[in-house]
């Protein structure tokens, strides 16, 4: 079940990674919808985060993506600061503190937005750069993309799984 897209920057694994990107707003409206709001809070399973964990992560994972792509479309190999996505984001943005319906709604926004900036890159964009404090590579667009796209992608896995073993 699970769509791995090779490291390789083509034109196919580019529409995959886009593919992949778009389809996950709506694969978290699907279950989300179906529980109730108690649910919603509930873990997954033992010492898990919970749908809306899950949904605020995946926010702060993609808000430090979209500011790194930004950043690699804006400048030549700019420094990207190294700042955690949920130990540090999160921590001070706190989106799991944010109902369900908006936070769905918030992310949803937020992917018309990178899924617009992705679609109108020409190639050589997609292999813009960032550095990245403290790694001695440097990660382009395309990699920062594709990083996101399987990340989203396990998530989604693991929410469907747990869910579907307790119906």
């Amino acid at each position: 079940m699970k769509k791995q897209i090779s490291t390789e920057q083509t034109d196919s694994n580019i529409k995959g990674v886009l593919e992949l990107l778009s389809e996950t707003p709506a694969k978290l409206i699907r279950p989300g919808k179906n529980l109730s709001n108690r649910k919603l809070h509930e873990p997954l399973g033992r010492r898990e985060r919970s749908f809306v964990e899950v949904l605020a992560h995946l926010v702060n994972c993609e808000a430090r993506t979209l500011e790194a792509i930004t950043l690699a479309l804006l400048a030549k190999e700019p420094l990207f600061v190294r700042i955690h996505p949920e130990r540090d984001l999160g921590k001070l943005l706190r989106y799991d503190q944010i109902p369900f319906d908006e936070l769905l709604s918030y992310f949803t926004f937020r992917r018309t937005v990178l899924l617009k900036v992705l679609s109108s890159l020409k190639e050589s964009q997609w292999s813009r750069v960032v550095r990245e404090e403290r790694k001695k590579r440097k990660e382009s667009v395309y990699w920062q993309a594709r990083e996101l796209a399987h990340h989203e992608l396990e998530h989604l896995q693991y929410i469907e799984s747990a869910l579907h073993k307790e119906s």
